[in-house]
């Protein structure tokens, strides 16, 4: 083989390895209880396939695979270290005992949990003061500052007056039939809800203090070593990816920060 066609071999298998490679399976939970802007798991739409369907299309080195899985089984997942990535979720969310050693992208959407009332029975923000003795609307796995985050069905019920439903969807609802007094949103959903007109969340009037504020990142498993947190913040900071990430954010009126910097 003369040197000629040896660098013709040396060509057709580097290129031949290079188009042959795979990509990197990247296993990305998210819970199928998070509010259906982010996830709606049966139609597989929301801001998390959105999200994802970007990433897969603006890069090849890896492919991220979206699960989306009930709380208790996320939970486990959690605990048991069986993921690769947490979809935008906040540290404080997942148990005590699985926080130790996980990663956190710089990037982040921040999430409020919002307390509303119909505006024809709070006339100003002193309605919200007595909190304890009003009735609530909440989604059924959450927990709630007022009720020192607290997930217990039971618990809600019997000490906090909270009515537990599966979506913020019903939260509006219930709040728009005078089922409950006060209904926590997230300011997510409400933006959604509004944007979309869905309903007519001008009825509403909003408490000025959230009940709880959250800066949701991609949390990294310690038990993987196929991404990074810091790989996370680079693909999502490329050229090719941050301005569809931008756009996508904008669409669900979610505020971000991909550098500790809110947008």
């Amino acid at each position: 083989m003369n040197r000629y066609q040896l660098l013709v071999f040396i060509t057709f298998v580097f290129f031949s390895s290079s188009s042959t490679s795979k990509s990197i399976d990247i296993n990305v939970l998210v819970e199928d209880g998070y509010f259906p802007i982010v996830i709606n798991a049966q139609k597989q739409q929301g801001l998390a396939p959105e999200f994802i369907k970007v990433l897969n299309n603006t890069q090849s080195e890896y492919n991220f695979i979206l699960n989306s899985l009930p709380v208790k089984r996320l939970t486990k997942s959690v605990e048991q270290n069986k993921f690769d990535v947490l979809f935008l979720m906040a540290q404080q969310w997942i148990p005590l005992s699985a926080r130790e050693n996980i990663t956190q992208s710089k990037f982040y959407v921040i999430t409020k949990n919002e307390l509303y009332a119909l505006k024809e029975n709070a006339k100003d923000q002193t309605y919200f003061d007595d909190l304890q003795s009003l009735t609530k609307a909440g989604v059924l796995g959450y927990s709630y500052h007022f009720a020192g985050f607290n997930t217990d069905a039971y618990y809600l019920s019997e000490e906090h007056n909270v009515s537990l439903t599966v979506d913020e969807f019903n939260v509006v609802k219930m709040l728009l039939l005078q089922r409950s007094d006060v209904g926590v949103l997230n300011n997510i959903a409400y933006q959604y809800f509004k944007n979309k007109k869905i309903f007519d969340m001008s009825l509403l009037y909003k408490s000025e203090k959230p009940d709880a504020v959250f800066d949701t990142h991609f949390l990294v498993s310690p038990k993987q070593s196929k991404i990074s947190a810091s790989k996370i913040d680079s693909i999502l900071n490329s050229a090719a990816t941050k301005p569809h990430i931008i756009k996508l954010l904008n669409k669900y009126s979610a505020p971000f920060s991909f550098d500790n910097t809110p947008e």
